[in-house]
């Protein structure tokens, strides 16, 4: 081997040493993403206006499962948290399906005390839960809602994890109630997918452009070792 083929070897180790670490931050990149792009799991809950939907006779609040895949199959409970006269109760909830991810809530507590209602989904390893302020005698407030991709709501608000003790006994306590009438809180865990996304794309790009970058190095470095 030439003297000069011989220098020529060493500088193309860390050529191809850069290039592998570039394209392994990319596929680890691309992991990191994946959950995000499978566009995690959500509910989102309304309450049922003006129709004639016979499935919604009696029906006070309607809660839907978004979601990549299959949100439909997701594992939905539901309860009523009260404080009566001082004591805590807790009642499961019917949630009957009105169609695919729609489940329809009756009233199915007393108007005695003060209540909330609680629902949870799980679905792939994913949870989502909201809690639902209630008006005197236990009725759901109109316009109550929490829209998809949101944490704050009109009535209610959202968390993605399970409601533990201490959620429930503080809505119960509050006299503000669990929200204010105004919406507009985003779920920053339904928007970083698209964050992580961008950056994805970045990250593949700076990775295709180095490596182009030097490629074009690599055919450029022969003819000027002929012009030299």
């Amino acid at each position: 081997m030439s003297e000069r083929s011989f220098v020529n070897e060493l500088n193309r180790k860390p050529l191809r040493t850069l290039i592998t670490l570039v394209s392994l931050s990319s596929a680890l990149l691309l992991a990191i993403a994946s959950p995000a792009l499978a566009g995690g799991f959500q509910l989102s809950v309304e309450t049922p206006t003006g129709s004639t939907d016979p499935q919604l006779k009696e029906v006070v609040l309607i809660a839907r499962t978004f979601g990549c895949h299959q949100p439909a199959d997701a594992r939905l409970s539901a309860s009523a948290e009260g404080l009566v006269g001082g004591v805590r109760k807790s009642l499961p909830l019917e949630l009957r399906s009105i169609g695919s991810g729609v489940y329809a809530i009756r009233e199915q507590w007393p108007s005695e005390g003060t209540w909330v209602l609680a629902l949870t989904g799980a679905y792939n390893g994913m949870t989502s839960s909201v809690l639902v302020e209630l008006g005197p005698n236990g009725k759901v407030l109109p316009g109550t809602r929490l829209q998809e991709g949101y944490l704050k709501g009109v009535h209610a608000k959202g968390a993605r994890r399970t409601w533990v003790a201490e959620d429930i006994d503080s809505a119960l306590r509050s006299t503000a109630g669990i929200t204010s009438q105004t919406q507009g809180e985003p779920d920053a865990s339904t928007s970083s997918p698209y964050a992580t996304i961008t950056w994805l794309f970045v990250g593949l790009g700076a990775s295709v452009g180095t490596i182009s970058f030097f490629r074009r190095e690599r055919r450029v470095e022969p003819s000027r070792e002929v012009s030299s």
